[in-house]
């Protein structure tokens, strides 16, 4: 919504300064107020100025491994074991192949979107933009379904299993609830972006999707947090955020020749 603005006043350049705008208000936030909340550098920096050293036999401390073991433990966790994990473990790759196929629609959207409603509806630059709104309001609703469904579906499972061992499967009901919204969003959206339906209703069918689309998101990463332990943890996710970003940063490249290509074969 914002570039859509500065776009069209100050350049298309001007999109990558605002980043930096909020990149630079992000760090100058954290400076003075951000602290240290992974658990196992909090318990390392605690014995050492105790002089009592922590060992883990399944992670060693960085401080006992050569520069050698740290760059391999680095790799394999950043880079080898979240490919073998997309290829090996079923968990991870259909939930990585589900959310890359949702994000690669979700980024169709922010091509397609200012085509229709420029081409079809006459928008100019920046009323196309707010068109995005919509999506807004769908990620507030999103988020509103998560904590509904973490309050009532997943806490009331806590006193009927033992301490950190609640079935990973309760954080699905976001998703389960969500999917339904992106179909529903999209044929909704498909149907009636055309001249003799007002533009109020694409923009509505808009709200739908990004609500299902960020339900589904964030359950699939509660999933895979509940289901797996330590640094796995982070290599699942990397997983995750290879496979969404790769497939989501190529679909907007055909997105509006793909639409060229069915009008020729329709």
């Amino acid at each position: 919504m914002i570039g859509a603005f500065v776009t069209s006043r100050r350049g298309w350049r001007w999109t990558q300064y605002t980043m930096l705008f909020f990149c630079a208000l992000s760090l100058i936030l954290i400076l003075p107020f951000g602290r240290e909340t992974f658990h196992r550098t909090i318990q390392r920096r605690l014995a050492k100025s105790q002089t009592n050293p922590v060992n883990s036999p399944s992670d060693p401390p960085a401080a006992t491994l050569t520069r050698t073991a740290r760059l391999h433990q680095f790799l394999t966790i950043t880079l080898i074991r979240p490919l073998h994990m997309l290829s090996t473990e079923p968990i991870v790759g259909l939930l990585c192949l589900y959310v890359s196929c949702e994000f690669a629609t979700l980024f169709t959207f922010f091509a397609a979107v200012p085509y229709i409603f420029q081409h079809v509806y006459s928008f100019t630059v920046e009323q196309s933009g707010l068109v995005f709104l919509s999506v807004v309001v769908g990620c507030l609703l999103g988020t509103l379904t998560i904590i509904l469904c973490d309050v009532f579906l997943y806490r009331k499972q806590i006193p009927r299993h033992p301490e950190h061992m609640i079935p990973p499967e309760y954080r699905l009901y976001p998703a389960m609830i969500g999917s339904v919204g992106m179909p529903v969003g999209l044929f909704w959206m498909a149907w009636t972006a055309r001249e003799d339906v007002h533009w109020a209703s694409p923009v509505v069918a808009m709200v739908p999707f990004a609500w299902g689309n960020l339900c589904v998101f964030i359950s699939a990463l509660q999933f895979t947090v509940d289901t797996y332990r330590g640094t796995v943890v982070a290599s699942a996710a990397s997983a995750n955020s290879l496979t969404r970003y790769g497939l989501a940063g190529a679909f907007p490249l055909f997105a509006i020749q793909s639409e060229f290509l069915f009008r020729l074969l329709t």
